[in-house]
C-alpha cells in the first residue's frame, strides 16, 4: 500500500452514539388553570479511532517531526450529557384574558473537555399576559 514517496494510508473511523429520552404532560387542573411539565435527556458520545502514520521508507530517509501525533485522535472526541426541564402555568381570568408563566432549566455537562470545559446550567423564567379581542 505504498505510494510514490513510500507513504501508506490508514483509513480512519469516526463513531458516534446518541440517546435521547423525552416526555411531557399538560393538563387542565381546573376550568381556569392549566399546568404542564416536560423533560428531555440526551447523552451523546463521538470520537475518532487512533491512527497510525506508517511510512517506513519515508521515515528512514527523513528526520522525525517534533509534533507528537499520538493524541491527535482525541481532539475531536465528544462526550456530553444534557437535561432540560420545563414547567408551564396558565391561568384564565376570562375567555379573552390570561396569565402564562414558564420556567425552563437546561443543565449541560461536557464530560470530556479538551481545551476548556463548556459545562453549565441556564434557567429562564418568562411571564406574559394575553388577551383576545
Amino acid at each position: 500500500m505504498g505510494g510514490q514517496d513510500g507513504f501508506s494510508r490508514d483509513l480512519l473511523t469516526y463513531t458516534d452514539e446518541s440517546l435521547s429520552l423525552l416526555g411531557g404532560i399538560t393538563f387542565d387542573a381546573s376550568k381556569k388553570m392549566t399546568l404542564g411539565f416536560s423533560a428531555a435527556y440526551t447523552n451523546s458520545t463521538a470520537g475518532m479511532d487512533p491512527f497510525d502514520l506508517p511510512a517506513d521508507d519515508y521515515v528512514a530517509i527523513t528526520p522525525p517531526t517534533v509534533y507528537d501525533f499520538s493524541k491527535s485522535h482525541t481532539y475531536s472526541d465528544l462526550d456530553i450529557t444534557r437535561l432540560d426541564g420545563d414547567i408551564l402555568f396558565k391561568y384564565k381570568f376570562s375567555d379573552g384574558f390570561w396569565l402564562r408563566a414558564d420556567y425552563r432549566i437546561t443543565d449541560y455537562q461536557d464530560d470530556a473537555p479538551y481545551m476548556y470545559d463548556t459545562s453549565g446550567t441556564v434557567q429562564w423564567l418568562t411571564a406574559a399576559l394575553g388577551f383576545r379581542f
